[in-house]
């Protein structure tokens, strides 16, 4: 089965821009427009998520057999790094709550908002993003996606299984309903859900359009410049303050996967190097770690500012935040730097240690009792 490895890259650079967003550091690059605006690739997440799916499952889940083991795959390949990196969050809500006992005050009390007591069941079963009584930013905040992605994995393979025949206007009908009630601003569910179901479905669509025009001929040159055209126009809407915005990202979203799938251009061949291979690799990791370890820097950095008496940690009234400060553009530009090497590094740990194992233990358990090997495994978009 053909490996995209080309949007591999993609996913990887996305969960880095994401986790460049997710930091606020005065006078680094981390303040340009593009990274201001980069939680909207969440929506390249699902998009991609969907065409993935398509492609890997849309023709091995016809039994309940295979329905099984997708369930336990999928479980698998994502429930053990959110369960260990939902720990850590708490972990670090208790290390908050010995600190104020110790006389050190923050801008938020421990086990407060979003992290109080009452979230911490609904992310544990990847719910906290469905239902409008829970916080989808609560605990591990990326993990908002990765709630939507899990159940939207269920009901793909639920349509693929039960109403095989209807599954493609089942998918139409679901993605554009949903693109409608965001379009409308109608919240029958949550909007995390809402764009969720929008986007996946998009991508699922898309790899349909995919397969029939996957034998198109063209030249190397007309693949370049068509994958240039496409990243200026993501990079142009990204940055723009224009309305419906999302909306016309997944459309894009959908039309730079699509040139990129064929991985004919230059550019293609560029995102084939091994650092953006690597990368992609990494992703799941990447997003589900980077929060934390930030809110562990922070915590840190305002801890030793208060020892030495220095403040490198900001809290605006309004606005983002905490920022992070050096009081000099070139150690806050390599701050970020470091920051960026700390969390792929200890991305390559979680994902050696936690996530390729439990991606072990799903097909394990999968196989037994089966006689057949498992269903392969498609990559999060995390």
């Amino acid at each position: 089965m053909k490996r995209f490895l080309v949007l591999d890259s993609f996913r990887g650079l996305c969960a880095l821009s994401v986790a460049i967003y997710h930091v606020h550091i005065l006078q680094s690059f981390g303040e340009w427009a593009f990274f201001r605006n980069a939680h909207y690739l969440v929506s390249f997440f699902f998009v991609l998520s969907g065409f993935v799916m398509f492609h890997t499952y849309g023709q091995r889940l016809t039994s309940s057999g295979q329905f099984r083991q997708f369930f336990i795959t999928r479980t698998f390949r994502l429930y053990p790094l959110h369960v260990f990196v939902l720990l850590l969050a708490i972990g670090l809500e208790v290390m908050k709550w010995g600190a104020e006992h110790a006389g050190v005050a923050f801008n938020q009390g421990s086990f407060t908002g979003q992290r109080a007591p009452q979230e911490i069941l609904p992310n544990l079963f990847l719910l906290q993003s469905w239902w409008p009584g829970f916080n989808a930013q609560s605990f591990n905040y990326p993990a908002w996606s990765i709630s939507v992605e899990y159940y939207l994995y269920m009901i793909f393979a639920a349509i693929l299984l039960f109403i095989p025949r209807l599954s493609q206007k089942l998918f139409l009908g679901i993605s554009l309903v949903a693109t409608l009630l965001l379009l409308l601003q109608l919240a029958p569910m949550m909007e995390p859900a809402l764009e969720g179901l929008s986007c996946f479905f998009a991508g699922v669509l898309t790899y349909t359009l995919y397969q029939r025009i996957q034998g198109l001929s063209a030249s190397r040159e007309l693949f370049t410049l068509l994958e240039a055209i496409g990243l200026l126009l993501v990079g142009v809407v990204m940055v723009m303050d224009i309305a419906h915005k999302q909306i016309l990202l997944m459309l894009l979203f959908c039309i730079v996967i699509m040139i990129f799938s064929f991985e004919a251009g230059r550019l293609s061949d560029m995102l084939k190097a091994r650092p953006f291979e690597r990368l992609g690799t990494l992703s799941y990791s990447i997003y589900m770690t980077h929060a934390m370890i930030l809110f562990a820097f922070t915590l840190t950095m305002l801890f030793v500012g208060k020892i030495i008496g220095h403040g490198f940690v900001i809290y605006p009234e309004t606005g983002p935040g905490p920022l992070l400060s050096f009081n000099s553009a070139l150690l806050n530009n390599l701050l970020l730097v470091f920051l960026l090497i700390v969390i792929v590094g200890l991305s390559s740990l979680s994902h050696r240690f936690i996530e390729q194992k439990g991606i072990q233990w799903g097909k394990r358990w999968a196989a037994r009792g089966q006689g057949t090997s498992p269903l392969g495994s498609a990559k999060s978009p995390g």
